[in-house]
């Protein structure tokens, strides 16, 4: 609860920030900080949806279960758009069907050529990445069922949460600047940031187990932008999927310090631009 409180009090705190240098402080800082500030306030939103993650395994109260999908929906999965119900029954797929033709991560992974993706240049990159996005996103939205209401939901939570305190401090042209703001970076910069995430976290077509098809991502660009709560040290998550997010790289340092046959085989990515640790080199 603590990181979900975090990320909305940077996130929301930041849009409102804007809002202040736009229209009351200083206009031409405000606009120029538009910019960085929705890239942070979407990595705060990828740390939400991280946190619907976390509900769909029971992590934020393992033994009260209605309390941890009350939580995980009203602060995590109602700002984000998502349904929890729909994405853990999706995710258990994932989990339980790894690798089979029922793991809607291998679907995607198919559908889209992710590993296909090169990772050798960042004109490269960005380029695949972008044709790939809009195909990307209509899969999004088809799991989302077209659900009306969840997809409203984050254009209503950005007016009453966001656009209405600012608009009570700095005027209607500050509540439609702050609301905008967190907009933005919930339909134009998440996207980005959620692909390169999901991008990052498999490769099934070397692999033929769960843990070498599982990539550990440690980099601090990717820990603080593409894999905030522990989510880039996914290889331990799935090995022990109720192991909650602030504990998985405390197991997953011991892990490398004590088992020399995890440390020897974990395949891992330290740049985002560079490959997972090669299957052949640790065999």
């Amino acid at each position: 609860m603590c990181a979900a409180l975090a990320d909305h009090t940077v996130a929301g705190g930041l849009a409102l920030l804007v809002a202040w240098l736009w229209v009351r402080a200083a206009p031409l800082w405000g606009m120029s900080l538009a910019l960085p500030a929705s890239m942070v306030i979407a990595r705060h939103l990828r740390g939400l949806e991280n946190l619907v993650h976390e509900g769909s395994h029971y992590n934020w109260t393992r033994h009260h279960r209605r309390t941890n999908d009350i939580l995980a929906f009203s602060m995590a999965a109602l700002p984000t758009g998502q349904r929890l119900r729909n994405y853990r029954d999706s995710h258990l797929l994932h989990h339980g069907q790894f690798g089979t033709d029922a793991d809607p991560d291998l679907r995607r992974y198919r559908e889209l050529g992710i590993e296909g993706i090169s990772r050798e240049s960042l004109l490269g990159f960005a380029s695949q990445v972008a044709v790939l996005l809009l195909r990307y996103q209509r899969g999004w939205l088809r799991e989302l069922r077209m659900d009306i209401g969840a997809i409203s939901a984050p254009v209503i939570w950005s007016i009453v949460a966001v656009g209405c305190p600012a608009t009570l401090w700095l005027g209607p042209t500050g509540g439609v600047v702050a609301a905008g703001a967190w907009l933005t970076s919930m339909l134009v910069v998440l996207p980005v940031i959620r692909f390169i995430a999901e991008a990052d976290e498999h490769s099934y077509s070397d692999s033929s187990t769960v843990f070498d098809a599982t990539i550990t991502n440690t980099g601090w660009v990717q820990r603080f932008l593409f894999h905030p709560h522990g989510d880039g040290y996914h290889t331990v998550h799935h090995m022990w999927p109720g192991i909650p997010h602030h504990t998985l790289v405390r197991i997953h340092r011991l892990l490398m310090a004590e088992d020399e046959k995890f440390a020897s085989r974990i395949r891992t990515r330290t740049r985002v631009l560079s490959g997972p640790r090669p299957l052949q080199a640790v065999t």
